[in-house]
Formats: structure tokens, sequence, C-alpha cells
């Protein structure tokens, strides 16, 4: 499931573009959240893997985040 960095930072970059569409008024916060979701999903589930592999605390990423410099 593991999947490269590269991968990550596009469905990262997908999502919050998902997010600032929202901002700009061209779609609502429930359909936002609601196409993010699976994207989310998949970057945490790799995120624990990551940290599993290297022995450090997971920090999740949710929908808020996305608006955040991270």
């Amino acid at each position: 499931m593991y999947v490269g960095n590269e991968d990550l930072r596009k469905l990262f970059a997908e999502a919050r573009a998902i997010y600032f569409a929202m901002l700009q008024g061209a779609i609502t916060s429930q359909k936002a959240k609601k196409l993010s979701k699976p994207i989310l999903r998949h970057i945490n589930a790799t995120v624990v893997l990551i940290a599993r592999k290297h022995n450090v605390k997971t920090r999740h990423i949710t929908f808020q985040d996305l608006g955040v410099n991270l």
C-alpha cells in the first residue's frame, strides 16, 4: 500500500485544490468534504505505515489542515 513521496504530494495537492475550490465558492463545503474524504483516508493510511516503519508518532491530516501549510 505504500506509495512514493511524489504520489502522496500529488494526492495532497488534489485535496488542497478541492479545499481551495470550496473557499472560492465553486463547490459547497459538504461536497468538498465528500470529495476529499477518500483522498485523506488514503494519505492517512500511508502516513501510519511510514510512521510505524520509522517508529514515530502519527499525525493524521484532517480536512481543516488542507488550508494550513504543513
